[in-house]
């Protein structure tokens, strides 16, 4: 429980809100600075927030994402995989939920919708199930298989599925091998790979019946993240031609893969089973504490994804705190329909709604 009086301010620092965000619990990729820079491609105008005692001491707060509602005129604030914080604490959420009120009356924000890494168990999630937060359409996925690296690649590796084992060390024995690229990539040699990047994953996304955004959307998430160090990107090589892909963020001690795809030669040579493992090992070793996989769909993937360990995890979903109840209504009437038409022209346009598409 926190003894002093927690006020709130808004951050303008990117380096300031970026060391909270990686030492706050319930800390995840999309509350980084750079993440809001993303979505203000996309038209969405991004807010950070945060409470403590005293502006170097923040102890919970959220990057708010405003989209202005047609006809309606308010706006909705969407906290991808946030708010962050000691949120285990209720008079921390108290607090956080007053600084969100006092916003929305300045911002005319009448519902922010969240969507943080909070499991059911935790006094945090137990406090989102209920009043004032709602159920929200889903957005980010409910569920991920988490692998903690404390372990070490050693031990990682042993506790590879047999079959996960096997394929691994026959990808290894035909000569497949890993590239990395990262942050300090120079612009000559990322650029080709991020080509790569997309005609692997555009492949993916024709196969597996998703729509991927176009190529220039992920090389600018590429640009926004690289000074950082926040970004990597792997490939699987065969016979000199890349084969398999994974696109990771990484967000304190934590690294995320968020984007992957292969073609059918690398689905042959099992490459995407020496890739993922590859990544696991590297993070390990660089003393990263734990893999999310981001997200988990049926079947095939999920138990791909279970035969390298670790964890299924679920969180308690997307949620809705109304700030202003008749604009609320309203944006709850508005809502559907605006995602209908930003659907169909995402679809017209070539690019991708919500969502992130696996790899088996």
């Amino acid at each position: 429980m926190t003894s002093l009086p927690l006020r709130a301010w808004r951050v303008t620092d990117p380096g300031a809100w970026n060391a909270f965000v990686e030492a706050a619990p319930y800390h995840a990729f999309p509350q980084l600075w750079e993440w809001g820079e993303v979505r203000a491609m996309g038209g969405w105008k991004p807010l950070r927030l945060a409470i403590g005692p005293s502006r170097d001491h923040p102890v919970a707060g959220a990057q708010l994402l405003l989209r202005p509602m047609p006809i309606v005129g308010w706006h909705l604030a969407y906290v991808p995989r946030g708010p962050i914080g000691d949120l285990d604490d209720p008079e921390v959420r108290v607090a956080l939920g007053a600084a969100l009120r006092a916003l929305g009356n300045v911002e005319r924000i009448a519902t922010v919708r969240a969507d943080p890494e909070a499991q059911i168990a935790t006094a945090y999630g137990t406090a989102l199930l209920q009043a004032p937060w709602r159920a929200a359409p889903k957005i980010q996925p409910p569920t991920t298989r988490l692998i903690d690296l404390t372990p070490g690649a050693e031990a990682l590796r042993s506790a590879l599925k047999r079959k996960h084992r096997q394929y691994v060390n026959k990808a290894e024995r035909s000569g497949i091998t890993i590239e990395r690229f990262d942050g300090a990539t120079p612009p000559e040699v990322i650029g080709p790979a991020l080509a790569d990047f997309n005609r692997i994953y555009q492949f993916t996304a024709n196969r597996a019946g998703f729509v991927a955004r176009q190529a220039f959307y992920y090389e600018r998430v590429w640009s926004i993240f690289a000074p950082t160090g926040r970004v990597r990107l792997s490939f699987a090589v065969r016979d000199g031609e890349r084969v398999a892909v994974l696109y990771h963020f990484t967000c304190g001690d934590r690294a995320v893969e968020s984007y992957g795809g292969m073609t059918d030669a690398g689905a042959d040579a099992r490459a995407n089973y020496l890739l993922k493992w590859t990544a696991i090992a590297d993070f390990a070793s660089e003393g990263f504490r734990v893999y999310d996989m981001w997200g988990l769909a049926t079947g095939g993937i999920r138990q791909f994804k279970e035969g390298f360990g670790g964890e299924e995890i679920e969180y308690v979903g997307a949620r809705d705190l109304p700030l202003r109840a008749p604009m609320d209504a309203a944006l709850r009437l508005a809502i559907p329909a605006y995602g209908l038409a930003q659907r169909v022209r995402l679809k017209l346009l070539g690019r991708e709604g919500h969502g992130i598409p696996e790899v088996e």
